[in-house]
């Protein structure tokens, strides 16, 4: 089945205005394309080089940052957070940059409540990222760092201090000259609102009181560059990926560092929160694992402003594929529908159906 054809299955079965995807295979985009529309008040056409946040996605380029900085010796793993956001207050244990970044440090996630009773804070613009986090840097840790897992965007977002305080460049200047422009990510940028983004697509939820498909609420991600606040396209996705498999961004044992399996198999998560998907385990940021025809991967999803992307990565065959939909609620699993598209490369099954639930970062 082409890939085309694959997409307009998902957007049939997804009900999202637009699904798009890009395959880089050793360095050629092999597919760029989508179905539907970006914006359904415009009706530009959804292609793999719409625009879009890309949500927590958006933190493997921050722990690329970070272990750069590491390669430089301006940045060590094991040292606490305090080194380089001495703001941040001390907790009841020590919390590393190893644990921030393997989802063990203890620092919560979103909770209902932290944008205000009505949600208006969402909308607030933090012009110094420290300011950013004073509506949830005070609360105790949810347990001791090191025992348990829990995702958290807020703990992650932290890398933005990181790459700031030991670059000494803002993190949009440091990402610009080290990640983005090494990678030929010239549609990349952080999601400012204001700015007139050329071929910006628009994300989407289905309003069932009414029935009908609305704008999803905007929001300024000013709290979190690091965490969920990166605009990018399936193709500029894609050539990050294929930059990190040749060595442009990192050398190749950090790149293995970075990729390496955290967690012990017993490792308990803390309450009812969500595991890594299955099939995968956690790296520094990225997820790894292994499909059915034993290729190896890294990747991550991101969901934010209604729309719904995923990145996967599988190194060892250079073959990188980015896919998205500007619905933010859909029927359909995400991760599944990345690995299915991956199949059409890497042949261990056919393509049938699309599994109905999802589980997203």
């Amino acid at each position: 089945m082409p890939a085309q054809q694959y997409l307009e299955r998902l957007a049939m079965q997804s009900g999202s205005p637009g699904v798009s995807a890009a395959v880089m295979v050793h360095g050629q985009v092999v597919f760029s394309g989508g179905v539907g529309v970006a914006s359904l008040e415009s009706q530009e056409p959804q292609t793999g080089t719409t625009v879009h946040n890309v949500g927590s996605i958006s933190k493997t380029q921050a722990v690329v940052a970070v272990m750069q900085l590491v390669e430089k010796g301006k940045v060590r793993l094991d040292a606490e957070i305090q080194d380089y956001a001495p703001w941040f207050p001390r907790k009841s244990k020590p919390v590393t940059l190893r644990q921030i970044l393997t989802h063990t440090s203890g620092i919560r996630h979103y909770k209902q409540g932290d944008f205000g009773s009505d949600g208006v804070n969402a909308f607030k613009h933090y012009d110094k990222f420290e300011e950013s986090t004073r509506f949830w840097r005070d609360d105790p840790l949810l347990f001791d760092p090191g025992t348990q897992w829990s995702y958290s965007s807020y703990a992650v977002d932290l890398m933005q201090a990181v790459v700031e305080s030991a670059s000494g460049q803002s993190y949009e200047g440091y990402l610009t000259e080290y990640i983005w422009a090494p990678a030929g990510m010239v549609s990349t940028q952080l999601d400012f609102p204001a700015t007139i983004v050329r071929h910006r697509g628009h994300g989407y939820v289905w309003n069932a009181a009414v029935g009908r498909m609305e704008n999803a609420a905007n929001e300024d991600v000013s709290y979190k560059y690091a965490g969920g606040g990166v605009i990018s396209s399936d193709e500029d996705l894609v050539r990050f990926g294929h930059a990190l498999n040749n060595g442009v961004l990192l050398r190749p044992e950090t790149v293995a560092e970075m990729y390496q399996l955290r967690l012990p198999l017993l490792l308990p998560r803390f309450g009812d929160k969500t595991s890594p998907p299955a099939g995968a385990s956690q790296g520094l940021v990225f997820f790894v694992g292994k499909d059915t025809g034993g290729h190896v991967h890294a990747g991550h999803s991101g969901s934010v402003k209604g729309t719904t992307s995923e990145f996967i990565n599988f190194y060892k065959d250079d073959v990188v594929i980015a896919l998205h939909f500007n619905y933010g609620s859909g029927p359909v699993d995400t991760g599944a529908a990345i690995h299915a598209l991956a199949d059409l490369y890497f042949p261990t099954k056919p393509v049938s159906t699309v599994p109905s639930s999802s589980s997203r970062h």
